[in-house]
């Protein structure tokens, strides 16, 4: 069996090397193709990805590891293989609604996922009086930002006023939401279809971001069922395989904070093992699709 694996513009190095190696265990051929260099096709109504030569259409699986920056090519890329026989646990749309987080979470509340108060402005004032009726500190977010970046918090008035007039600057829309008080930590929830693994991730000292590209630290834990649930759930809602769900968690009660489309795999702290279950979970859905097809 064959296996593509597609990487954006802000690629790992050492997780790119870590899921080819995995890949290898599993599939018979491996093709690792950047993104930019990709070329798309369409000869009489059909589609097709071109690398080097290779038609990437032909093959049994794809995961893509796409970036808030890959987001007009890399949809494109994505709607082509799910229109194909190519079997890849994520959706153009999933990666749409992800990369805006307003958007996310306004979904994942619609269906009844406990969400934080957010809010979306284009003026500033209707910023201002939003995050006044959230209450302080608030949480600031680009739409599209990952690893933390783009994430901050606003104690005051006055603190959110000089971001807000960065962000018009940049023309960028003004994402508020209620700030969680919790003990100091976040809950990522990696979701591998109706498989959950529970990572408590720790900011490292003096931040408040948890994200362990910012330094901070992670351990497995056991989930609750209702953690569980909700987060394979608001996968499915997106229409993602696989992903990681973050909450935040305090006195018994939690509340999903975001869904990250390519999430990190964590190899400083659980080395191979995401990587494997990631490969061993597209495997085995290539391996039932391959039987259906004989009958």
């Amino acid at each position: 069996m064959k296996f593509l694996y597609i990487g954006g513009s802000n690629e790992r190095q050492e997780v790119k090397q870590m899921i080819l190696e995995e890949a290898h265990k599993f599939f018979d051929t491996v093709l690792y193709a950047p993104l930019q260099k990709i070329k798309v096709e369409c000869v009489n109504g059909k589609n097709r990805l071109l690398f080097r030569g290779t038609d990437l259409t032909s093959f049994d699986a794809c995961y893509a590891r796409f970036f808030s920056k890959d987001l007009m090519f890399g949809e494109i890329v994505l709607d082509i293989l799910n229109q194909s026989d190519v079997f890849t646990p994520l959706t153009p749309e999933a990666f749409q609604i992800t990369n805006h987080k307003y958007f996310t979470v306004k979904v994942l509340s619609r269906e009844n996922i406990p969400v934080p108060i957010s809010s979306l402005a284009v003026s500033p004032q209707t910023a201002i009086d939003m995050s006044h009726k959230i209450g302080y500190p608030v949480v600031i977010k680009l739409l599209s930002g990952f690893g933390g970046r783009g994430v901050m918090i606003a104690n005051s008035e006055s603190e959110f006023r000089p971001v807000l007039d960065t962000l018009k600057l940049f023309k960028e829309f003004i994402s508020t939401q209620e700030f969680v008080k919790s003990a100091n930590y976040d809950i990522r929830c990696m979701v591998f279809g109706e498989e959950v693994f529970g990572i408590k991730r720790i900011p490292k000292e003096g931040e408040w971001r948890t994200n362990v590209s910012q330094g901070g630290k992670a351990e497995l834990i056991e989930l609750s069922s209702a953690m569980k649930e909700d987060a394979v759930k608001a996968a499915a809602i997106l229409g993602l395989g696989v992903c990681a769900v973050d909450f935040m968690e305090v006195d018994g009660k939690y509340k999903l904070i975001e869904v990250n489309f390519a999430p990190g795999i964590m190899p400083d702290f659980f080395k191979n093992k995401f990587a494997n279950i990631l490969m061993k979970y597209i495997y085995n859905h290539v391996k039932e699709i391959k039987a259906k097809n004989r009958f």
